[in-house]
């Protein structure tokens, strides 16, 4: 009993120190309110918004008006048109016809040794004449002011790479919860608070608002030594902090929102090519992250459940600071505090997630990403460690 009461301290010290500092920055540290006590710079460079897109016949026209309604003086605007199969090109060049800041690249063939969106926005790089880069996707909402707030940000404070977490726009119960649990392990694994530090153990990237002064994003190299990983948006942000960049990351909820699956099961699908890769394909850790997974989460259920009271006292401190923890990023990003309940299904439901995409990935030889496969043999060679 006393080492039961042992692992369960050791538990709950774990969701203190690593999820209440890092979510309690994440939910502080606004763009909007930060921005808002900040200087106006005297000048201001031009940024190059650069948006790949594949099959984004939906989305694409308002994020296209979105993003010329942002009201920043010098904005240039690059949209790559990755060989889309439906009215995506043809939805560009009509908004191009229409609005000169528009610049199209139409790219129709892909090289072997390159992943589509890597090479779209590599692509778009070359093109760019700004002294700032924002890499984006096809399908995020901007606020009119965002690029104003966070240039703000950037150049106050000298930042080389910032990210924004973007407003998650809900929909289901499950969808909400598997959101909201994703935040959750946004903040355990790439703890906010730190990544400003200059450690490259901390870095952070996020496909909907990656922005990036352009001299350092060249002397990294460019997307060249990401071309064939899948975690492109992550990896860029590792790829940056290990050469020198200052980097940050805020929340963006008023800023950019996106809508990232259509429901529930849209999430569990999505994460087909990521979740297998964020363990580099290898089974052996994905082994070791489920028994992670069981020791900290589940763990805490069936102790409280199994023997109640003084001796498992760790084990329900740390099922207070999960659901409370939950809860709270479930009221701030998408679906409310009584989201709390769903975090057994939803943890379990991003688990099985990770154990069909590495399922699917290994049954295919490879990763399916926008109809077209990925041999497994070159993306493990080609990882970026």
């Amino acid at each position: 009993m006393v080492t039961l009461g042992i692992i369960g301290w050791l538990v709950a010290l774990f969701w203190l120190v690593g999820l209440v500092p890092s979510m309690w920055s994440l939910l502080i540290r606004n763009l909007r309110r930060i921005a808002s006590t900040l200087p106006v710079p005297v000048n201001w460079p031009r940024v190059s918004i650069i948006v790949p897109a594949r099959n984004e016949g939906p989305n694409i026209e308002q994020t296209l008006q979105d993003l010329l309604a942002i009201n920043y003086a010098d904005l240039e605007l690059i949209v790559i048109n990755d060989r889309s199969e439906d009215e995506t090109g043809e939805i560009i060049d009509r908004i191009a016809e229409s609005d000169s800041r528009l610049n199209v690249i139409h790219i129709e063939t892909l090289p072997d040794d390159w992943l589509g969106k890597n090479h779209a926005m590599m692509q778009g790089a070359k093109r760019a004449t700004g002294e700032f880069l924002l890499f984006t996707d096809g399908d995020i909402r901007f606020d009119p002011g965002s690029i104003y707030r966070a240039m703000q940000f950037v150049l106050h404070n000298e930042i080389d790479h910032l990210a924004l977490f973007p407003k998650m726009i809900g929909g289901s119960f499950a969808e909400n919860g598997l959101q909201t649990w994703f935040g959750v392990l946004f903040c355990l694994g790439f703890q906010p608070g730190l990544v400003r530090s200059r450690s490259t153990l901390f870095y952070v990237g996020v496909g909907a608002f990656n922005l990036v002064k352009r001299e350092i994003y060249e002397q990294a190299g460019g997307h060249e030594p990401l071309k064939l990983d899948v975690l492109d948006d992550v990896k860029l942000g590792k790829l940056l902090k290990r050469n020198g960049a200052r980097q940050d990351v805020l929340s963006g909820r008023d800023e950019i929102a996106v809508k990232w699956q259509d429901n529930a099961w849209g999430i569990i699908k999505g994460l087909e090519k990521n979740a297998f890769a964020s363990q580099d394909y290898s089974l052996v850790k994905l082994c070791l992250t489920t028994i992670l997974f069981f020791t900290l989460i589940i763990a805490p259920y069936v102790a409280v459940a199994w023997q109640p009271g003084w001796e498992t006292a760790g084990f329900a401190a740390a099922l207070l600071l999960m659901h409370a923890g939950y809860g709270l990023l479930g009221g701030i990003f998408g679906g409310g505090w009584w989201l709390s309940f769903a975090l057994p299904f939803s943890a379990n439901g991003v688990l099985f997630a990770f154990w069909r995409s590495a399922w699917i990935t290994l049954h295919e030889g490879g990763v399916r990403w926008r109809n077209t496969i990925y041999p497994l043999s070159q993306l493990k060679q080609n990882l970026y460690r």
